[in-house]
């Protein structure tokens, strides 16, 4: 600016400046005749020349000084604008600055507030989240997908991270334009992916990709198939049984001597098939949460003793013993009636001839109810330790149908001891016995 003033000056100035100073030379060099009155219009020539420097020079000052003015006031418009002095002209112009800056500044809060929101809600996401662009590029990746993928993943090639076959196929199909979901392994962990591309007109700009843990549900799912397997397993061999007896029967097939034995296998196989119905029907109950949760105050070795009285008809010369401590527990009466006949019942099942079941009442120091059950039958090899609570899963299948056991009672003990927040030890050595004890929070202390 200051330039342009100045070039301004010296634009109108230099020529006059010029022609003064050949006026000048040109008076000096043909005055020969000493006339008075050139001499003077030498001087008055020499003056105008020295009152033109002295004009260019005032000019250069004051173009500095306008131009430090305007620019000054044009550099302080964003950031003192009510306290600074501008010229009319210019005020139109400084407004708009002034409201262009301000729109500016909303629109950088609201941007930055969206992306914090944005950060604060992929971080906080279960499911993994990761943008890539066109070329497979990762642009983002929050926590959930980094530990999928490992940390500092992003400005690398999702193709580099994961040589997975089908994860790979699934990327270029993305990027194709297409959307994909897959099921893919890593680290024992199963996960769902859902790829769906970006798209900016026709093109495809990038994508983004889901990552979803269905692990758990995956091994719901094969729980519940091995479950529906296992019940139509069971529940085919009892019906099988009786209705090939009711068929002879009722077809004349059998002989008089014969039916009251073939009645007395239908009624076994029927007791078995209400049993095994109603140990279903308890943990369908626990799985959708519908157990009672009445709870009553009553006393523990009592409903013990009941339970050993039942069972000791049945015993077939098995000594069952109850010891330990008497004490109020409160609960619901039926869960732990129901817990302490299954553990005694295998107890008694699983036992060598004339052996002995032994029941332990105790207290924890602290406060949890202590339910012990050991036996001296035959054991339970190591190998089957961690599967023995497992539905329908029985370590000695051959001893299991001598017995009549539908393999679900101690996934019912399972199922009430947790329900009462507490925990299950298993002590077994095959051929010398086991020993089950169960630690229940008693809702009573």
């Amino acid at each position: 600016m200051k330039k342009r003033i100045f070039s301004s000056i010296i634009g109108v100035t230099l020529p006059c400046l010029l022609i003064l100073t050949v006026a000048l030379i040109y008076l000096f060099y043909n005055d020969e005749s000493g006339n008075e009155l050139i001499n003077y219009l030498a001087i008055i020539i020499s003056a105008a020349i020295a009152v033109a420097l002295a004009a260019l020079f005032a000019a250069n000052y004051v173009a500095q000084k306008l131009t430090n003015s305007i620019v000054g006031s044009l550099e302080n418009i964003g950031t003192k604008f009510d306290s600074i002095t501008m010229y009319e002209e210019l005020m139109q112009f400084a407004v708009g600055v002034k409201d262009q800056r301000h729109m500016l500044r909303a629109r950088i809060e609201e941007l930055s507030n969206r992306t914090d929101t944005m950060e604060a809600i992929t971080e906080s996401m279960q499911e993994g989240l990761i943008l890539i662009d066109s070329e497979g590029l990762i642009l983002s990746a929050n926590k959930s997908a980094q530990q999928v993928f490992g940390e500092n993943i992003e400005r690398r090639s999702l193709m580099h991270i994961c040589r997975d076959d089908d994860f790979q196929k699934a990327v270029k199909q993305c990027i194709a334009g297409e959307y994909v979901e897959i099921q893919m392994e890593r680290d024992i962990r199963i996960y769902t992916l859902f790829f769906s591309p970006v798209f900016s007109g026709d093109k495809t700009r990038g994508a983004v990709i889901l990552l979803h843990d269905a692990t758990e549900k995956q091994r719901a799912e094969n729980q519940r198939r091995e479950f529906t397997a296992n019940v139509s397993h069971e529940l085919k061999t009892p019906l099988t049984t009786i209705s090939a007896l009711s068929e002879m029967i009722s077809q004349g097939m059998a002989q008089e001597a014969d039916i009251k034995t073939f009645a007395g296998r239908i009624t076994e196989q029927s007791g078995r098939l209400l049993l095994l119905i109603d140990d279903i029907i308890r943990l369908s109950e626990f799985d959708e949460g519908k157990v009672n949760r009445e709870a009553t105050v009553f006393d523990l070795w009592e409903l013990a003793a009941t339970v050993i009285s039942t069972l000791r008809n049945n015993a077939g010369g098995i000594d069952i013993l109850l010891t330990g401590e008497r004490f109020e527990i409160s609960a619901n009466n039926r869960m732990i009636d129901e817990l302490l006949y299954n553990l005694i019942d295998n107890g008694v099942k699983y036992n060598k001839k004339s052996g002995k079941v032994t029941v332990d009442l105790t207290r924890t120091e602290d406060g949890l109810c202590k339910i012990s059950v050991s036996d001296t039958g035959v054991g339970i090899h190591e190998e089957h330790h961690p599967h023995i609570f497992k539905r329908f899963y029985r370590a000695d299948k051959s001893r299991s149908k001598k017995t009549g056991g539908t393999g679900l009672g101690l996934s019912i003990v399972k199922h009430i001891t947790e329900y009462y927040d507490g925990y299950l030890e298993l002590e077994s050595i095959e051929g010398l016995g086991t020993k089950v004890t169960c630690y229940l929070r008693d809702k009573h202390v």
